[in-house]
């Protein structure tokens, strides 16, 4: 057949979960149009000797929303295998974006990467990234703080009728437009000021669409079983499958608290309740600097918040609560470390832990925290070294548990160099491999499983996360025993090693460990129902 490739001689692992058997795979166009046991002839040949064929990974939690539009080659996914992610998760979407969300938005990201938005609706973001091109294909989740915001601002209140009538239209129009589901980011504002009717209400018009909910729960500390018992109440009021994003037990002290979190999932699935999760493979966590302080720091606006943490008094009020929070909290700040800073006075302290800095600065840890915070208006990144090797081994062996990165894309070029983010961005899913499949937690066929169908099934992606004839030509080459994470939290923009080949859509974006340069990926549409 003219212009067909065949992969040979490969170990095909098809997302099933079943086990590995040899096969040829011949792709014509954007497809895989046959799987034999015999020798097939091709234009192409891929020879997969002594190497695995799955599909392409399928990142369930990612949050390349703006950085595919910095970069469409989606660097540090694709070399380590991801051919598809789903973005707007945490509640934190693109679009819809409108108010004083949209013009906090248009500040970081012009300042962060001189990039200028003209999206409105979920539709202008899907149109702007397929004008762009991208090297992945791209789902998108609507965000409930992203909408909650656009209509109401940073106010802590509940919304009146004729808000929750426009944040409904909002929700209403991202479905029809393709969005797969909804998000919430309940730990983070504004998406924390909403009660759990608010979320119900929103996620009916979800489930109307056949889509999703995930939710980063309001707590993944001191208040997670009451969390994980939240979520699966919005899911049994509003009728549709929920989606427990990054699951985790934060902070030793909450450590003890899985056993009742995984007895409550499973009540409620042996209940009927369609109910799962997703884990990234480290024991840190990744997010802003400004998590550490209370809700109510940030309401109404970053200019009412950077007042609120310039203010003597209310700094000794946030120094209560925040004590209140943590046992040990010279514990709990030795556990924190800036991972990217927007001050240029502050660049230097990008991987180093918060009492390092404080003692550099002669302040104190929440003194220091104040200081950096109000320098780059919020934006400090960080991550936090507060979980525990056991649970994390426990919670990604549970059937109904899938992998995520929970991180955007980066690259070892460019704008997306900056900082230090969490390693993840770079090494999850050869991460996997090296910790959990090598050590018998997993095997190979089960972490594919986790990592390809299941996933591409959870969010009702078709025809993608399985070797299938006639299933798009979503394929990642690797060598099992070579799959590693070489990014650390000192050096992470660094690539994986052990991925040969990734192919998109039929194109090959990954050959030999490094990018074609190819942008065959495509901006995924769910279908309402």
């Amino acid at each position: 057949m003219a212009g067909t490739t065949v992969i040979k001689n490969g170990l095909v692992l098809d997302g099933s979960g079943e086990s590995g058997y040899y096969a040829d795979i011949e792709i014509a166009g954007d497809r895989i149009s046959r799987i034999a046991r015999t020798s097939l002839s091709a234009d192409t040949i891929i020879d997969a000797s002594g190497r695995a064929v799955c599909p392409g990974f399928i990142d369930i939690h990612a949050h390349s929303d703006y950085h595919i539009l910095v970069n469409p080659y989606a660097e540090s996914k694709v070399r380590q295998g991801v051919t598809t992610e789903v973005n707007g998760n945490c509640g934190y979407s693109v679009a819809p974006v409108d108010g004083i969300i949209r013009q906090e938005r248009e500040e970081q990201y012009f300042d962060s990467y001189r990039l200028r938005l003209d999206i409105k609706g979920l539709s202008d973001y899907i149109g702007l990234v397929d004008k762009n091109g991208t090297a992945v294909n791209i789902a998108m989740l609507v965000g409930h703080g992203t909408i909650r915001g656009s209509v109401m601002g940073r106010r802590a209140a509940r919304p009146t009728a004729g808000e929750m009538d426009s944040m409904m239209a909002r929700v209403k129009e991202s479905m029809q437009s393709g969005a797969f589901g909804m998000s919430t980011g309940l730990a983070y504002t504004p998406g924390a000021y909403a009660d759990t009717r608010e979320i119900i209400g929103l996620a009916k018009a979800v489930a109307d669409a056949g889509g999703i909910y995930a939710t980063h729960m309001r707590s993944e500390g001191r208040t997670l079983v009451e969390s994980v018992e939240e979520a699966i109440e919005i899911g049994r009021e509003a009728g549709l499958p929920v989606e427990i994003s990054h699951l985790k037990t934060m902070h030793p002290e909450n450590w003890s608290k899985l056993d009742r979190v995984f007895d409550t999932i499973e009540a409620a699935r042996g209940k009927g309740m369609d109910v799962t999760a997703d884990r990234y493979p480290y024991l840190s966590a990744y997010t802003g600097l400004a998590s550490v302080l209370p809700d109510w720091v940030f309401a109404d606006s970053t200019e009412a918040a950077l007042h609120r943490i310039e203010d003597h008094r209310t700094r000794q009020q946030i120094e209560h609560e925040v004590a209140l929070q943590h046992l040990d909290l010279k514990d709990y700040f030795s556990r924190i470390m800036l991972s990217q800073c927007f001050s240029e006075e502050f660049k230097q302290f990008e991987g180093m832990a918060i009492p390092a800095i404080a003692e550099h600065l002669r302040m104190g840890p929440l003194e220091a925290i104040f200081h950096i915070l109000s320098r780059d208006r919020l934006m400090t990144t960080a991550i936090y070294f507060a979980m525990n090797e056991d649970n994390l081994r426990r919670i990604l062996a549970k059937p109904y548990v899938s992998i995520g990165s929970d991180a955007g894309l980066r690259a070892d070029y460019g704008p997306l160099h900056e900082g230090k983010p969490h390693p993840r961005a770079y090494g999850t899913y050869p991460r996997v491999f090296s910790d959990f499949v090598r050590t018998g937690l997993l095997s190979m066929e089960q972490a594919v499983y986790k990592m390809t169908s299941f996933p591409a099934a959870r969010m009702g992606i078709g025809q993608r996360g399985m070797i299938r004839e006639g299933w798009f030509a979503d394929l990642v080459i690797f060598s099992p025993d070579r799959m590693e994470d070489k990014a650390t939290y000192v050096q992470p923009h660094v690539y994986p090693s052990g991925i040969d080949t990734v192919i998109v859509n039929g194109v090959v974006v990954v050959s030999g460990g490094v990018h074609t340069k190819a942008l065959p990926g495509r901006m995924l549409r769910h279908t309402t129902r």
